[in-house]
């Protein structure tokens, strides 16, 4: 994926994600890891590079970039293997692939929304706005991709839900912590 159809998945995304989820869909995926690759990886990464300026401090600001991206890596996989047991007991079938495209793509707004943790109190206010939206976001994303219906996973989806309101708050006191490490 370019840097072109990174920012208009972006876009499209956080201003139409019905329309995206819908034409993502439509389209065949032969790698599942395409999103984790394709687009996760580069939103976390410029995302990262973008902090450099806000910081200043080009070895600092390298360290915390660094441990933001393996802190935000390891999030996204402890959510979506959460996701993937608590989906599955619902249901029988495989739905890996589903689950990881969904959230790597979904937790987009929580990804740019990191750029504003430097602003001290205000930052829990961004986070939460960041988190409820990530949250609409992803509730479509799975009843799409995984054709999920409405009785079957009403208990699974908030379980769900809960698990992830829990990791990316710990992810953010986590990150917190090594801003005030760093002395940020």
């Amino acid at each position: 994926m370019g840097v072109k159809e990174l920012f208009s998945a972006i876009v499209t995304l956080l201003f139409h994600y019905r329309k995206f989820w819908c034409d993502l869909k439509d389209v065949a995926v032969d790698d599942e890891f395409m999103a984790l690759r394709d687009y996760a990886v580069p939103v976390i990464a410029l995302v990262q590079l973008a902090k450099f300026p806000l910081i200043g401090q080009p070895r600092q600001a390298m360290m915390f970039s660094i441990a933001d991206f393996l802190i935000d890596i390891a999030a996204l996989y402890l959510m979506m293997g959460g996701a993937a047991y608590i989906l599955v007991r619902e249901r029988s079938e495989s739905i890996k692939a589903g689950i990881l495209t969904v959230f790597c793509y979904s937790m987009t707004p929580v990804w740019l929304t990191e750029l504003l943790y430097f602003t001290g109190s205000w930052s829990w206010l961004f986070a939460f706005l960041a988190l409820s939206y990530t949250l609409v976001i992803g509730k479509n994303g799975l009843a799409v991709m995984l054709e999920l219906d409405s009785d079957v996973t009403g208990s699974a989806l908030r379980n769900t839900a809960f698990f992830v309101i829990t990791v990316n708050t710990s992810v953010f006191l986590l990150i917190r912590a090594v801003m005030r490490l760093f002395n940020f």
